[in-house]
């Protein structure tokens, strides 16, 4: 018997390997992992395995949505970085579709932007100032 899951909304074999299930419980009941494990009676890490290989959570590092999110719909990285649930910059989008052949783009050309990459100088010495 679970306490914050109706009994009803519990597949019957393995509730962890259900992707409707987590993301009824992730993201319309508001519960963590943690939460779900504990209701279910497993362990934290089974949970979260199944939420990350089943796109539950970082849908950006499911293949499979990212496939029909660009491909199939036709979204670009900054569109599907803005979707509720993703939670990630769209250089994370672009990383991960080059990274599944998705793009031409290399995976090694993808940066997020560090500052000395960009053309920023040092600040002004104080000698300099001076």
């Amino acid at each position: 018997m679970t306490f914050r899951l109706p009994e009803e909304r519990v597949p019957e074999d393995e509730p962890w390997r259900d992707r409707d299930f987590l993301w009824h419980c992730y993201h319309e009941r508001g519960l963590s992992p943690r939460t779900i494990a504990y209701e279910l009676g497993v362990s934290k890490s089974r949970v979260t395995v199944h939420m990350e290989r089943l796109g539950v959570l970082r849908p950006w590092r499911h293949e499979p949505t990212l496939r029909r999110l660009y491909v199939e719909e036709g979204l670009s990285a900054d569109e599907i970085a803005a979707r509720e649930g993703f939670d990630c910059s769209p250089t994370t989008v672009r990383k991960y579709l080059a990274e599944y052949g998705l793009t031409d783009q290399d995976t090694g050309d993808v940066t997020y932007g560090r500052l000395d990459d960009l053309g920023e100088t040092e600040p002004e010495s104080e000698q300099a100032k001076a």
